[in-house]
């Protein structure tokens, strides 16, 4: 082979992974191939026979999903779960697999990606113009997509709940309010951390339906409120705001209002915890959230500068960041 034939093939190469994976990976899952795969070796002309479908290109896409990193070739024409492949098994009880299915597998998600190119063109997010309805809408009226998510949310954000708790700098807090805390996992890690501090838990009604009953009518309940409304338009008076993946799902405008009714409403010093991955760290996954984030809900992931922008605009001032031993930030402000 030439240099010039090499330097092609090594070209080409991650070229068709990064250009195919997504359509590979869409095509195993629609198919129900992981499901049908177990932890024994499995020759694929019995999982074509079984899923009824072309046992030749049956072979050939297992072939390529090796070739992506999914699924172990046991021996020629024989394939069995590898770790990355368990993840796109369904209802297994699994916690990683539980994070996929509810984040990366709907089929509602799918179209959306479809639009991408419209939405460069036009910068609007495409969920409305796909599903007739705004994301939030969309989960209010699928319980069974609504309960996937949360389910996700709750199994890849409950680790980071001590993590992030540790990390706040309460000094001197006496209430501390959780705005868009939804279930209230962080505010309990919060309180069980903090004793001396007592806490609200804030959200939409319709996301505190599933509040931690430890916050309503455990032991922690003589600490927490468990409060109605909506960020945009206020927030309980607090020397302390803590929101966590809340300002990401927001353009820069409604982010200045969230922020803003916080200052309004705070205690003279009050501090406001955004707890967010900044995209500045670095990390390959924040820049793809971020137009994740997009697609779904218009929103956005940022940096450093860009929050201690939007601190500034809704009166605020930008104390710093403190790190976590996860990937999120807590990016401090204090009303003035």
């Amino acid at each position: 082979m030439t240099d010039h034939q090499t330097i092609v093939f090594e070209t080409m190469d991650p070229l068709f992974k990064h250009m195919l994976s997504g359509y590979l990976l869409r095509t195993a899952l629609e198919l129900g191939l992981p499901d049908l795969v177990g932890e024994e070796p499995v020759p694929v002309a019995d999982l074509a026979r079984t899923a009824g479908i072309d046992p030749d290109l049956t072979l050939r896409l297992f072939r390529a999903l090796h070739g992506l990193g999914f699924f172990r070739r046991a021996a020629p024409y024989t394939y069995v779960h590898n770790e990355l492949s368990r993840l796109l098994r369904t209802n297994t009880g699994d916690a990683p697999a539980e994070i996929v299915s509810g984040f990366f597998k709907p089929d509602w998600m799918w179209p959306l990606w479809e639009r991408f190119t419209d939405a460069v063109r036009t910068g609007t997010s495409p969920f409305s113009s796909v599903h007739g309805k705004d994301f939030y809408s969309f989960l209010g009226d699928a319980p069974q997509v609504a309960e996937s998510f949360n389910r996700a949310m709750t199994l890849s954000l409950g680790p980071t709940n001590p993590l992030v708790a540790e990390a706040l700098d309460l000094d001197g807090v006496h209430h501390l309010v959780d705005v868009g805390g939804g279930q209230g996992t962080l505010l309990r890690a919060v309180l069980e951390r903090h004793p001396a501090v007592r806490g609200t838990l804030f959200d939409l009604d319709v996301a505190l339906v599933d509040a931690d009953p430890e916050l309503r009518g455990g032991a922690l309940a003589e600490r927490c409120d468990v409060v109605a409304g909506d960020a945009r338009e206020s927030v309980p008076a607090a020397d302390a705001y803590l929101m966590r993946l809340i300002l990401h799902n927001w353009d820069d405008d409604t982010c200045v209002r969230i922020l803003s009714r916080c200052a309004e409403a705070g205690n003279p010093g009050a501090r406001v915890f955004v707890v967010e991955a900044l995209l500045s760290d670095g990390h390959a996954f924040v820049p793809l959230m971020d137009l994740q984030m997009f697609m779904l809900v218009g929103g956005k992931e940022r940096d450093e500068d860009e929050f201690a922008a939007l601190f500034e605009r809704a009166g605020l001032r930008h104390v710093g960041v403190r790190a976590t031993p996860s990937a999120l930030r807590v990016i401090e402000a204090r009303r003035p």
